[in-house]
């Protein structure tokens, strides 16, 4: 194109860009053929006037363009001559063209191992209720959310009197926690041993970068929640599996001293919800006496055992504070209140404060200020008695489905409690094409085998009910025997 020519018409389907006011669409448009080359350097723009009527554009929105072009050096103003384009971008032009038209490839940024192996653990995340039988849901539709919108509606009254928590959280929040976990899980805590978090997950990971350098060795139980396995294996630990049997974790003679840490969830495995018995816990709290190691109690599930009260935790027994007990409302609550907490020895509260503050900051003050009045409100407490019941119901619903429809295929899994069940498979099923299949026909229940690390994986299935009433259930139930009967 010369220098003397200017094709106004290509430039107006270029000003149809929505959300953008006209100016900017022609100073975009103008741009952009001024890097592709297709104005070249010295090219004569028309005056404003005629440019407005062959765009059907006000002259105040070229001229404003214009502007914009002459601020960033796209164009110079000759007196007495008019506007050109600059002889400046004429380098720029054939590299941004090339640049513009390149393929977009995938980028081969060089990341840090930490975030490869995050990266490779992410393909475990499902969203929240996409599925039936989706384990890990709670009863989404029973959240008393008038309830929860007054415990609200109070912390944003009161926030202004507390504009930052401490380090540890709110002080409200964290008596409340003291005081629920003294009572109902025997735990040994005061609030100031508290540190409050955006979910367990976070402080369980936290937890784990601060006592295990890369390569020191810790107990991870076989079969794992995906949360634990995934942040043992992004801080380059080295993983020692122990076996979960009838009693739970199997910590072995011959593997004592062996491991700087242990994770465990003593209160029920995740995911076949085994119990670990008080003569193994007494065993595991000794070895981390003798040891001097450090034991993560993930107590998962808890609150929703069935047959007989709650069991005391581990840290309830433990005499040497080696125990950091980890609990989170996200699962007994709702998925979005996301606040989790650690109750930690005397000797380690300073550090992982300080630590926390410099790698995470502190949780944001108004849910912890309606947590904590929810929960001296006594709503909590009451959420949970009734969601234990209703759960109770849910579950005795599903093993009487799975019964009537999928007995001579599947094999319970004892459990005291939880919000799932889990099935061992027949042989010759495989566990990942049943739920690949079940996912098909929206039914979110997870295969057993992915939560084993070692080669020697159980097939089966892990089933949701907490969150699914009657109806679902069965919709549910009968989609997987149509799978199963044409296996």
């Amino acid at each position: 194109m010369s220098k003397n020519e200017f094709p106004s018409e290509l430039f107006l389907p270029l000003l149809q860009e929505a959300n953008v006011p006209r100016y900017i669409a022609l100073f975009r448009a103008l741009r952009q053929s001024i890097i592709e080359g297709k104005l070249i350097a010295g090219a004569k723009l028309p005056a404003s006037r005629p440019l407005a009527q062959s765009l059907k554009l006000s002259r105040n929105t070229v001229k404003s363009a214009f502007e914009l072009l002459l601020a960033e050096g796209y164009i110079e103003t000759r007196r007495g001559s008019g506007s050109f384009v600059s002889d400046s971008v004429c380098v720029a032009g054939p590299t941004a063209n090339v640049i513009q038209n390149r393929p977009v490839t995938k980028s081969s940024a060089k990341l840090s191992n930490l975030a490869e192996r995050l990266n490779w653990q992410s393909h475990h995340k499902v969203p929240y209720a996409k599925y039936l039988l989706e384990p890990a849901i709670p009863a989404l539709a029973e959240f008393p959310w008038i309830k929860w919108q007054r415990a609200v509606n109070y912390a944003g009254r009161v926030m202004k009197h507390e504009m930052e928590s401490s380090g540890l959280g709110s002080l409200q929040l964290r008596v409340q926690i003291a005081s629920y976990l003294q009572v109902v899980r025997g735990v040994n805590c005061h609030e100031n041993n508290i540190l409050v978090f955006s979910g367990s997950q976070q402080a369980i990971y936290l937890s784990l970068q601060l006592l295990l350098d890369p390569g020191e060795s810790v107990f991870v139980e076989e079969p794992c929640y995906f949360g634990i396995d995934g942040a043992v294996n992004a801080i380059g630990a080295n993983k020692i599996l122990i076996d979960i049997d009838q009693q739970g974790f199997n910590l072995k003679e011959e593997k004592q001293h062996q491991a700087n840490l242990a994770v465990v969830t003593p209160s029920r495995n995740y995911p076949l919800g085994t119990t670990l018995s008080l003569q193994r816990r007494i065993a595991l709290l000794q070895w981390a006496k003798d040891s001097g190691s450090w034991i993560i109690e993930d107590d998962y599930d808890s609150e929703f055992r069935f047959d007989g009260p709650p069991l005391t935790s581990l840290q309830g027994l433990d005499s040497a504070q080696r125990v950091i007990y980890a609990g989170t409302f996200s699962r007994i609550l709702h998925p979005s209140i996301r606040i989790g907490y650690l109750v930690l020895p005397d000797q380690l509260v300073q550090p992982f404060s300080c630590a926390k503050a410099l790698m995470q900051g502190n949780v944001s003050i108004l849910p912890q200020l309606a947590l904590a009045q929810f929960m001296a409100a006594g709503h909590f407490s009451s959420h949970v008695r009734r969601m234990r019941k209703l759960y109770h119901g849910r579950r005795n619903l599903l093993q009487e489905l799975v019964a009537q429809y999928l007995c001579e295929y599947l094999t319970l899994v004892p459990s005291d409690g939880g919000m799932h069940c889990v099935y061992l498979l027949g042989a010759g099923y495989s566990d990942k094409v049943i739920c690949q299949r079940a996912r098909a026909l929206g039914v979110g229940i997870k295969n057993l085998s992915d939560y084993y690390s070692s080669d020697n994986k159980s097939q089966g299935i892990v089933i949701g009910f907490a969150g699914f009433n009657e109806q679902q259930q069965r919709r549910a139930i009968r989609a997987l025997e149509s799978i199963f009967s044409e296996y």
